[in-house]
């Protein structure tokens, strides 16, 4: 068995250095090198490491010395064997025109492969930003593939191996080689509906105590997808800004453990319109506060895990039709329905937020919020100001392979879901029965966000992406709006999938067992529906007689 099993990764990439990443397999120390080159005849970097047991056997490297906004080239080396090589690429310096990110987040293993990471590991980007779930902690009983371990992950051991899982996956792979990657975890990262005191799938008879449960999580998570973190005496923290030269600050933002409050929908728990209910908690508002009041910057690219706009749905017989949505919508009254989970829950905390980006806006300077979760995709004109105008633009992220929020129940739901989307005012664009990723191009003028969808189950080497939608932002426009744009070009370099590991195995037994799945569901609601238009049919029309 190879002792680089789970391949290279690389995190946190500054102007003059990166977080290199491996792990290994029956071995504790390793060589590493970097290089200005693929063959590695211009090596800049080098040194060793050693691993065990208490890190789960990762390798963390910081290397240094680096030359602002450049590809490198990285590998490890343990007795005589090499590790896959690893492409990188450090954050631009004081002086830039243009940044490209890629954006993904919501994988959940069992449900779907991981094609939407091949098809944007093929793509050229600067970094990528994963908005969370990265994991999902369930037992993994909703599709074609087994979580390990197969149950809940309730301890350090449950959560290494489920992060091991994914990265011995070859398309989870491929990404990690090809990009660095800057991230934020979401409840699935620990448990459903998780916040700072526990979770709404969190039992303490099952799953033990929810704070040794939460840092079991967040040390497997440091292990496996090491950050940059503010405070590295609390690995919990991990809200951080990071320059991107002079065009933007991004500004990563903890909506999950850092100070949540329970849901609304919870019995005992603050109502929605509490004033003191929180999302961030104190100290994280007021850090953000700061980093919003810095306009030295053009562009704040702000991102957490959860839609920060209202996203109400009007559905007939709101209370009847609820439960055909997914888990976390409750009834706003008899005709709405909404997720508590989201900022929607959370009034007091968006009026926090939309008041800085007001003060932002009225020096001149423009915020782009940037969430997932939902699994599907969103652009909003909003947050709304006291005035009715937006003070900000949200785009939303598509899931990589957890099920689209139009296809998670009933065939044929996601037309009325679509049509209560598109009636919502400050919605310039939505599509909710796709997964995918966006991309997002900041320059000193605009930005540009083009969303584009991929086919989980196509089993090729260089699966193909198309584009949903492209809008894009200008800095002068005030209030700012999405415009909508042309057809992005994603420059792509399809010769990589030459270099990358090759598909998984499995892939043509999922894509069979979904469409098996999915047509026998239709057929199963067909033959439903007979049934009683059948009997209508037999009442009001004149039977046939026998011959």
């Amino acid at each position: 068995m190879t002792i680089f099993r789970h391949a290279v990764a690389s995190f946190d990439p500054t102007p003059g250095s990166v977080l290199l990443w491996t792990r290994l397999t029956g071995a504790s120390s390793a060589s590493w090198e970097i290089a200005a080159d693929p063959e590695f005849e211009q090596i800049v970097g080098r040194g060793t490491a050693e691993t065990g047991p208490g890190r789960d056997h990762t390798v963390e490297v910081d290397a240094g010395s680096l030359k602002p906004a450049t590809t490198y080239w990285y590998r490890f080396t343990s007795g005589s064997e090499h590790s896959p090589v690893g492409r990188t690429r450090t954050l631009p310096g004081a002086e830039v025109d243009s940044f490209t990110l890629g954006i993904v987040s919501c994988a959940r293993y069992s449900v779907a492969p991981l094609t939407v990471y091949r098809a944007l590991a093929l793509a050229e980007v600067d970094l990528v930003l994963h908005l969370g779930d990265y994991i999902y902690d369930d037992e993994g009983d909703k599709g074609p593939r087994e979580h390990d371990p197969p149950h809940d992950l309730m301890n350090l051991e449950d959560y290494r191996l489920r992060l091991a899982q994914i990265r011995e996956d070859p398309d989870a792979q491929a990404l990690h080689m090809r990009h660095p990657m800057m991230w934020l975890w979401d409840d699935h990262d620990f448990a459903d509906n998780a916040w700072v005191g526990g979770a709404k799938t969190h039992d303490p008879q099952e799953h033990g105590e929810w704070l040794e449960r939460r840092d079991a999580s967040i040390q497997a998570h440091q292990e496996w997808l090491p950050c940059r973190s503010a405070d590295p005496s609390d690995l919990s923290i991990i809200y951080r800004s990071i320059p991107i030269g002079n065009l933007a600050d991004l500004v990563l933002v903890d909506s999950r453990i850092a100070g949540r409050d329970c849901q609304a929908s919870v019995p005992g728990s603050k109502t929605i319109d509490d004033p003191t209910r929180t999302l961030l908690g104190e100290r994280q508002r007021e850090w953000l506060a700061g980093r919003l009041a810095d306009n030295s910057r053009p562009w704040a690219l702000v991102a957490n895990g959860v839609v920060v706009n209202p996203i109400h749905l009007s559905l007939p017989m709101a209370k009847l039709t609820r439960p055909l949505l997914p888990e976390g919508y409750v009834t706003l009254d008899n005709e709405q329905v909404l997720r508590d989970d989201q900022w929607d829950g959370y009034l007091a905390e968006r009026d926090h937020l939309v008041e800085m980006l007001r003060n932002r806006a009225a020096g001149g300077a423009r915020t782009i919020l940037l969430s997932g979760d939902v699994h599907s995709s969103w652009a909003f004109c909003g947050p709304e100001g006291p005035d009715g105008s937006p003070v900000a633009l949200e785009a939303t992220t598509p899931s990589v392979s957890s099920a689209p929020l139009g296809r998670t129940r009933l065939p044929g739901l996601w037309r009325l879901l679509d049509r209560s989307a598109r009636q919502m005012d400050h919605v310039k664009w939505a599509e909710i029965t796709a997964r995918g990723f966006s991309v997002l191009q900041v320059s000193p003028e605009q930005v540009r966000v083009g969303w584009w969808f991929v086919d989980p189950y196509d089993t090729g080497a260089q699966p193909g992406s198309r584009v949903g939608a492209a809008f894009l932002s200008r800095l002068k426009t005030w209030p700012p709006d999405w415009e909508e744009a042309p057809e992005p070009e994603l420059p792509t370099d399809r010769s990589a999938a030459n270099r990358l590991p090759a598909r998984p195995g499995d892939l043509e037994y999922i894509r069979r067992w979904h469409y098996r799945r999915r047509y026998g569901v239709l057929a199963l609601v067909a033959a439903g529906l007979a049934i009683p238009i059948g009997g209508l049919a037999r009442l009001v029309l004149p039977s046939r007689k026998r011959r």
